[in-house]
């Protein structure tokens, strides 16, 4: 089960190495939790123990990275994730 001990830490494996943002919704749009970072290389790898104040089971992610050369457009991918 995600938590403390047992993080929810997808990888996401990029072309470059890029400045990223992690958004994580609950099921009425609601932002529960923001995650950004900086990959040096081109791995993305964030980690969430799934506390978020407001309960919930089922969240949708958007994934949003920026290359750190500038060069190429932005990616954005969006999903959904389930605790428990």
């Amino acid at each position: 089960m995600i938590g403390k001990g047992f993080p929810w830490a997808p990888v996401w494996q990029l072309n470059k190495p890029s400045t990223w943002t992690l958004t994580l919704t609950d099921a009425f749009g609601t932002t529960v939790r923001t995650l950004t970072g900086a990959s040096t290389g081109a791995a993305v790898r964030p980690a969430w123990d799934g506390t978020t104040g407001t309960g919930g089971t089922t969240y949708t992610w958007k994934l949003t990275a920026h290359p750190r050369d500038d060069q190429g457009p932005d990616l954005a991918l969006t999903g959904t994730m389930t605790l428990g």
